[in-house]
């Protein structure tokens, strides 16, 4: 079993998990997915507010217990960066921001080239994006530059699921644009 994770992302992304909400909603098999972020100024108390929008999808593992299919986003969960608190989940079955016909089949496999590798790698790799994302969320509070955007756009590009990677640019559209590059 892995470190747990030491960056407040990390520590969000794995309380998500923990929440009575995501238990009740999400299937058992359902990943957390990168985070987007999202800043409100002014917010309703007048200053300002960071938000991660959370994609949830939905995975199964292979029978040799090596990787995992990928199924797309079955729904969102935003919560706010400060508090970890549930501001919205949003059911995308429902939502319908793309063309849904039927159930949904896999879209791609988990590792992907890019990460194929030993798990320490995956996980110092992983670990290092989470860290980038703590940066970036606190740039995004502060008002201020985010001086590490195009380390944080290489992690997040090496990292990104490729097959969900159209999900994203759907949901995330700016973020995913500045850092991932357009269509």
């Amino acid at each position: 079993m892995p470190e747990p994770s030491t960056t407040r992302t990390g520590k969000l992304l794995a309380d998500v998990r923990k929440m009575p909400l995501f238990r009740q909603l999400a299937p058992m098999e359902s990943g957390v997915g990168w985070p987007i972020p999202m800043r409100h100024r002014p917010a309703w108390h007048g200053d300002t507010a960071v938000f991660l929008k959370l994609p949830l999808y939905g995975y199964q593992r292979a029978e040799d217990g090596r990787g995992a299919s990928l199924y797309p986003p079955f729904a969102t969960l935003t919560v706010d960066w400060a508090t970890g608190r549930p501001m919205e989940y949003a059911d995308l079955r429902y939502t319908r921001p793309w063309d849904i016909s039927g159930r949904p089949g896999a879209v791609g496999t988990f590792p992907h080239d890019a990460v194929r590798g030993s798990v320490r790698e995956y996980i110092a790799a992983k670990e290092a994006l989470l860290a980038l994302y703590d940066e970036m969320l606190d740039a995004l509070q502060e008002g201020v530059p985010f001086g590490a955007a195009d380390e944080f756009g290489a992690a997040l590009s090496r990292l990104m699921e490729p097959s969900l990677l159209p999900y994203y640019r759907i949901l995330g559209g700016k973020f995913v644009e500045r850092f991932l590059g357009p269509a």
